[in-house]
């Protein structure tokens, strides 16, 4: 996010800056939010209460909330990006990274990072959720169904 906040460049063609273009602005809100999310959950587990079930719902409905909030984020600054590297034809945008070179570098930059933060918040995602269902128990095999063949797993 801060590397998306102090990206501006101005040159004899112009300037451009985050804030110019929708996508970028999206991804420094949506870093924003789940910065807070993250220093907010921090606070919340760090606090030592009875893990309770609907506590771990709440934290894996949060989190899975913010993981595709991060994700769609990443995308349509990827796909902004992509866009700015390569411009396009058929509605005759040509290529900006040319001329906006160090702009491009720091947004690719902003980007990856992103990516990472994703794939953090998957991991996150995936400890939630298995905090969460392993509370339940597994499903029963039914014994009165002689037709059907269903798969039992020993504990």
């Amino acid at each position: 996010m801060a590397v998306m906040l102090r990206n501006s460049q101005t040159n004899e063609y112009g300037a451009v800056s985050y804030s110019d273009l929708g996508g970028f602005k999206y991804l420094v809100y949506a870093n924003g939010l789940c910065a807070a999310y993250s220093l907010a959950s921090a606070f919340y587990i760090a606090v030592p209460r009875p893990a309770t079930l609907s506590r771990s719902w709440i934290v894996f409905l949060l989190d899975q909330v913010f993981t595709y909030l991060i994700l769609a984020a990443g995308a349509a600054s990827a796909e902004l990006l992509y866009l700015a590297y390569n411009g396009d034809k058929e509605v005759t945008w040509s290529e900006a990274c040319g001329v906006f070179g160090s702009f491009c570098r720091q947004a690719r930059t902003s980007v990856a990072i992103t990516f990472g933060s994703v794939a953090c918040y998957i991991l996150l995602s995936l400890i939630s959720s298995y905090r969460l269902f392993s509370a339940y128990d597994p499903p029963q095999p039914s014994l009165g169904n002689k037709g059907v063949e269903i798969a039992a797993f020993p504990r």
